[in-house]
């Protein structure tokens, strides 16, 4: 960890213990948005990660970056989408904005017609936090060359549709009125990845690996302060053994997604965020399974804060591609490659 990961680490850390709270995630929960924490996160400059230092950024990588994701995705608010939105509008050459920024899903294709100076889409998009975003970054199809174009596109006058996924988090669809051209970038980014929601995979798999963190401290703590036949349940073998394997998970879910963030910065990524995908979905499941037995009947009611975890990471397993999609997605590609080459892709991606 150089000085720099330390420094960011130890901010995020700081700020995002302290500010928040079972209560501000409930809030949210309630359709409240959580202007004060969000005004906190901005200040802190923690929304500009990856943008270059000439921008008021930390212009950090995806490695350097990463201890501030894992510690944000805790958050009631949309910090990772915001935070990975800045680092593809800096890909693209574009200044990022201030306030939230959302990103229209990119596995729903979507097509736009430029008319005079503005482009106009043909469908609505589905934008995580859609309500509360000022700005969308949007992937669509340029209807005349088929060529793919990216909007950013203020959301002030956009119709929205709402809805929330499983953990009650907005999930909404916009209908977004003419982006000008000028808002308008023609071309993917360098070492863009195909499918391209392989970022939004890797954005949830972060999230995910996140929580987990915090799902495991939060069990520990619980099975050392409960006790049952005059100690605490930690102390059994049969607990133990589960909060081994509750540890295990974690793990393996923050070893994928570091290994995910070195290839985003190595620019070979599509492949590690497929993989970082499947084995946190994986993760997801079993912890929180053991997670909510050592919690025994409290981990279920809504005073005890175990849920709002839980319930985000059975959320985000299924968004952005499930694992038994994105497994899919390696087993095609490895037998396009063929077996030859199927073990040297196998090492390759263990080193």
């Amino acid at each position: 960890m150089n000085e720099l990961e330390r420094m960011l680490a130890d901010s995020a850390s700081r700020l995002f213990a302290d500010a928040v709270t079972p209560a501000r995630i409930d809030a949210m929960e309630h359709g409240l948005w959580p202007a004060e924490l969000w005004d906190q996160v901005e200040a802190s400059g923690l929304t500009r990660l990856f943008v270059p230092e000439a921008d008021e950024g930390a212009q950090a990588s995806w490695t350097e970056g990463l201890p501030v994701l894992l510690a944000g995705a805790n958050a009631p608010a949309p910090f990772l989408d915001t935070v990975v939105a800045g680092w593809v509008l800096n890909q693209l050459g574009v200044s990022v904005p201030g306030g939230p920024i959302g990103m229209a899903d990119l596995a729903v294709p979507v097509s736009a017609c430029l008319h005079g100076d503005g482009w106009e889409l043909d469908s609505p998009v589905a934008v995580p936090w859609g309500r509360y975003v000022g700005h969308v970054l949007i992937r669509a199809i340029d209807a005349e060359t088929k060529a793919p174009l990216w909007l950013l596109a203020a959301t002030g006058a956009a119709a929205v549709e709402t809805g929330v996924n499983l953990a009650n988090e907005p999930r909404d669809r916009l209908t977004v009125q003419r982006v000008p051209d000028s808002a308008a970038v023609r071309g993917d980014p360098a070492g863009w990845p195909a499918p391209p929601q392989a970022l939004g995979a890797l954005t949830r798999a972060i999230g995910i690996a996140g929580l987990l963190e915090r799902i495991l401290n939060q069990t520990v703590q619980y099975a050392n302060e409960r006790t049952q036949f005059g100690r605490p349940i930690g102390k059994f073998q049969a607990v133990q053994q589960q909060l081994a394997i509750l540890a295990n998970e974690t793990v393996a879910a923050r070893m994928a997604v570091a290994s995910a963030c070195a290839a985003v910065d190595a620019g070979d990524w599509t492949q590690a965020a497929m993989v970082a995908k499947v084995i946190c979905g994986q993760s997801a499941g079993r912890a929180a399974a053991i997670a909510h037995q050592v919690h025994g009947a409290i981990g279920f009611t809504h005073e005890h804060s175990l849920h709002q975890s839980t319930r985000r990471v059975w959320a985000w397993r299924a968004e952005c591609g499930t694992e038994a999609y994105w497994a899919a997605e390696i087993g095609r590609r490895a037998i396009a490659r063929g077996g030859d080459a199927l073990w040297a892709d196998l090492t390759t991606a263990a080193a």
